[in-house]
């Protein structure tokens, strides 16, 4: 702290200042010379109730602000009602603050619940979507082009679970707090959450162990590759490929070939829900069912021991392991407001994402990164799998926000730069003028050729508000990818059309509604070295002058 902002210095007294810091410090105050006699100590003139300097608000922040800075504490002790007001203020930003930092794990029990609502709940339920995923399941940032598998188990039923990961899948094991866990480490590589192509199978399959975090149980780490949860509850999601968009059943047949159950004890038969065409709602709260969502995720799990300041600010709210979560008619109507006022703050960090420092991948292109990067080292990524900045172990918590507001998952594969495997992301809010992507205009982008992905890439867009697939009517997947018949240009580059009016006979079309704000992802699959090596850059997007 640069304590001299920190500290006014008083008129006089100034010697009282001085002794009580190095009276801190453990040090002795130097004595005045001989010839200098020393200063007159007088009390303290009694502070003003309200200082001058916080009379009024500084121009711009408006008069809640000032209202509160300038609630009467008299000696020291405020009114009755300024510790009312006070208490509100307090309750109401320790709410805020709690949805933005709950955000991973919110994000995370909704889509168990959500999911569990159309498909079931249990460690053997897999939510498949068999027909890829559509705009009819609320997910944030789901990618269409894939085939998805997704899991929920709970270790404290099942004990340890084993999970044989099937050839030709990639996949990852979060936890409840939507962080990796922890696996094994081969030959220098430490594994976080990642198995398949990714992981210590390197896509030819294998066994893996999930056990809790202080399992002290006999584990053959021989026989599996024993990952650790921190949490009771795992989260364990796939994706299978395919190699034409005409056929799906390769990608179906590698997701549904997982095999999960419990270590000890009887196993229940694998159940594969197929959820393309019923609609669910996966998708956290913006209003008071978000704490209520939170307190049954904290009263269905052991009590974490991750960051206990926050921790503590959730039981000031009232939330807390074995407490039963009772706010006042009051208290309810501050944490709806909080939620929807803190949901607002989280979009609004996505939508200006490009102005945090590190976010944007070329410094002339609005496409942004999740990890951050430097504009002249793809190789490494700033922030690691828990959105700590990767030289002072902090939190980055705009960009962690940014992550969870309109997106899930993650593992060292999400941010991985060896070539070849793993995905790169990268996001776009803003039109090539720096304005916004509305669905109301059409726009023009331009992919250079050979995009730098070995496995396969896609361009998605996305609502901006649900973070969901663009859903407008009679367009199937609000994507394309490197698999469907694409008009190439000339010169191998391939422009898209993306807007509201579809244009008869047009493939390079993604379909927007009127009124909605809209976002995109390039997903580049196995990223190739000239990704890295900063070679390939896509366009922008370019907004289409009206009648035209």
């Amino acid at each position: 702290m640069n304590t001299s902002r920190a500290i006014q210095r008083p008129t006089n007294g100034t010697t009282i200042v001085a002794m009580s810091l190095l009276g801190v410090l453990g040090c002795r105050a130097p004595e005045p010379p001989p010839s200098v006699p020393p200063p007159t100590v007088e009390a303290p003139p009694t502070a003003p109730a309200v200082p001058p300097q916080s009379a009024s608000a500084p121009v711009g922040l408006g008069d809640h602000y000032a209202e509160i800075a300038a609630r009467p504490v008299e000696g020291g002790y405020p009114t009755a009602e300024s510790s009312s007001a006070l208490d509100k203020e307090l309750y109401f930003q320790r709410a805020v603050q709690t949805y933005l930092w709950a955000l991973p794990a919110v994000n995370m029990f909704a889509m168990k619940e959500g999911l569990g609502k159309v498909a079931g709940e249990g460690y053997q339920v897999m939510s498949v979507f068999e027909t890829r995923l559509k705009p009819n399941t609320f997910i944030t940032t789901p990618n269409s082009d894939v085939i998805y598998g997704l899991t929920f188990a709970d270790l404290s039923k099942t004990g340890p679970l084993v999970i044989e990961a099937p050839p030709m899948l990639q996949g990852l094991l979060d936890d409840f707090w939507h962080r990796p866990l922890k696996g094994p480490n081969v030959k220098g590589i430490q594994y976080l959450g990642d198995i398949g192509f990714p992981g210590p199978d390197k896509g030819k399959g294998g066994k893996y162990l999930v056990v809790p975090k202080g399992y002290d149980g006999k584990v053959d780490a021989r026989r599996y590759y024993v990952y650790e949860s921190p949490t009771n509850g795992v989260f364990v999601f796939l994706r299978g490929f395919f190699q034409s968009v005409d056929d799906l059943s390769p990608g179906v047949k590698s997701v549904e070939g997982i095999k999960i159950y419990p270590l000890q004890g009887e196993r229940q038969e694998m159940k594969f829900a197929h959820l393309s065409d019923v609609p669910a709602d996966a998708l956290f709260p913006r209003d008071f069912r978000y704490f209520e969502m939170l307190d049954r995720l904290v009263q269905s799990e052991q009590v974490d021991d991750v960051d206990p300041y926050m921790h503590g600010v959730l039981a000031a709210l009232g939330i807390a392991k074995g407490r039963k979560f009772a706010p006042t008619a009051e208290q309810r109507q501050l944490l709806d407001q909080a939620a929807t006022a803190a949901w607002k703050m989280g979009k609004n960090i996505a939508a200006t994402y490009d102005a945090q420092e590190h976010a944007r991948w070329w410094s002339d292109r609005q496409w942004v990164a999740h990890a951050k990067t430097h504009l002249d080292d793809f190789m490494h990524t700033l922030l690691d799998e828990e959105w700590r900045n990767r030289e002072t172990g902090h939190t980055d918590v705009n960009a962690k926000a940014h992550m969870f507001i309109n997106h899930y998952s993650i593992s060292t594969g999400m941010v991985s730069s060896i070539p070849g495997l793993g995905a790169k992301y990268s996001n776009a809010y803003k039109d090539s003028e720096g304005n916004y992507l509305r669905g109301e205009h059409t726009y023009t982008i331009d992919l250079p050729p050979n995009p730098p992905a070995k496995l396969f890439w896609s361009l998605t867009i996305y609502d901006a508000d649900t973070a969901a697939g663009m859903g407008a009517p009679g367009q199937t997947y609000p994507s394309l990818n490197s698999l469907n018949q694409l008009e190439v240009n000339p010169d191998g580059s391939i422009t898209f059309l993306v807007g509201p009016n579809p244009v008869p006979g047009k493939k390079n079309f993604i379909q927007t509604m009127p009124g909605k704000g809209w976002f995109a992802i390039i997903r580049w699959y196995g990223p190739t070295q000239d990704f890295f090596d900063r070679k390939y850059k896509p366009g922008d997007f370019v907004r289409v002058p009206s009648g035209q």
